[in-house]
């Protein structure tokens, strides 16, 4: 039987002895340090493909071509890549199907990228070298979020996850775009999801952005391509023709602020512009009011559509009359005709700024003054006829007050 190990007696200090089952003695006699005949391990040594190839045993080189003359070059190890929750079945079969072919001296893969991917491609290796603990722990498939993952480069690595086949990365990044995707990130995912035709994330920014038009910021539907743009204006609009519980002031507000956004965009994107897209736009059954702002702005806008190439028997010149009215109607109604009348637009058409931009002629200020001031004038007709102090009263008014003088 093994000795068993007992407290010395007469003495309130317990010390102990070693038995061969183990039992713990009071002090250490064995250091748990290396041995002096073995080198140091460096602590800080991590395996990483940032590191010095040779110093890490690299066996396998990526070169990231962005084009013929730029490219960048990644000295990695097959196992971190092809294996485990954070691996890539792209590198995996790539790197299986070189050990069954009988010549193994391949060491290198050239892929093509654009610079956006090309610039998350160091992010996307990040992820597969991450060593942390928990690192194949669902929960923790993440990099680390205010370094790595933002709203900018979030899709491209959707796009490297699907590229490489790398399951890991995509959950997430999916992960950190459910709790990124708001009202300010809408509609930059929406640009960035369209850019590489991911469908699924179009859809979801999409109807965000949808469901939420009123309350995003301007500036950022502005920077949609037209496609987009035109896509969620006309869906905002099928939305509202369609909601039931909507009142007439929330109608009305929308409207206005569907004046505005589309004005933004034709002034920030001239070229983007046609007759046909700015009438289907700003059609009276799609946006019954306008603000005033935008109203000065549309007709500015419609200015520069060069009035001389337009017919004036066809529907594009009356559609441009009918918008212009429409706009004379809102200045009015906000400023009164004090504040706007025809000789300022006429003289501000001919001879300002904007006659002298070098984009039309005179001849084109011309037509569009004459076209406007006909609009203003009837404008000014029908919203004297509804006011209760109409011109010809206030003109009695005066006469009689200079009679009684």
């Amino acid at each position: 039987m093994p000795p068993i190990a007992r407290p010395k007696s007469g003495s309130n200090t317990q010390s102990y002895m070693f038995g061969s089952c183990g039992a713990l003695l009071g002090e250490s006699y064995f250091s748990a340090d290396g041995d002096d005949d073995i080198s140091k391990v460096e602590k800080e040594l991590v395996l990483s493909w940032r590191g010095d190839p040779l110093q890490t045993f690299s066996d396998w080189t990526i070169i990231v071509a962005t084009s013929e003359f730029d490219s960048r070059t990644y000295h990695v190890h097959k196992s971190i890549l092809s294996v485990g929750p954070r691996s890539s079945r792209y590198f995996s079969r790539l790197f299986m199907k070189g050990c069954n072919q009988y010549n193994q001296s391949q060491s290198s893969t050239r892929i093509e990228l654009d610079e956006q991917d090309a610039d998350s491609f160091p992010l996307f290796l990040d992820f597969m070298y991450d060593t942390s603990p928990d690192a194949d722990d669902d929960e923790s498939l993440t990099l680390n979020v205010n370094e790595d993952f933002t709203t900018s480069n979030a899709v491209s690595l959707r796009h490297l996850a699907r590229v490489f086949d790398c399951e890991g990365l995509m959950l997430a990044v999916n992960k950190f775009i459910q709790k990124d995707l708001s009202l300010k990130t809408g509609p930059v995912y929406l640009e960035q999801a369209h850019l590489y035709q991911d469908e699924r994330l179009i859809e979801s920014a999409k109807r965000l952005c949808i469901e939420n038009f009123s309350r995003l910021d301007t500036r950022s539907i502005t920077r949609l391509p037209l496609e987009l743009f035109r896509s969620i204006m006309t869906a905002v609009i099928d939305r509202s023709k369609s909601a039931h519980d909507i009142s007439v002031e929330e109608e009305d507000a929308l409207s206005y602020h569907l004046s505005e956004v589309v004005c933004q965009y034709f002034e920030k994107h001239p070229d983007r512009m046609t007759v046909e897209l700015l009438l289907e736009l700003t059609n009276e059954s799609v946006m019954p009011k306008i603000a005033s702002e935008p109203a000065i702005g549309f007709t500015a806008l419609a200015r520069e559509l060069n009035p001389r190439e337009i017919k004036s028997d066809s529907d594009e010149w009356r559609g441009l009359v009918a918008l212009c009215q429409r706009c004379a109607h809102a200045v009015v109604g906000e400023y009164g005709w004090k504040d706007f009348n025809i000789t300022s637009a006429l003289e501000e058409y001919l001879y300002g700024p904007c006659a002298n931009d070098g984009s039309s002629t005179k001849l084109d200020s011309l037509l569009f003054a004459t076209s406007f001031a006909a609009a203003l004038e009837r404008a000014q007709n029908d919203y004297q006829s509804v006011d209760s102090g109409s011109s010809k009263s206030r003109k009695q008014t005066e006469k009689n007050s200079t009679g009684e003088r």
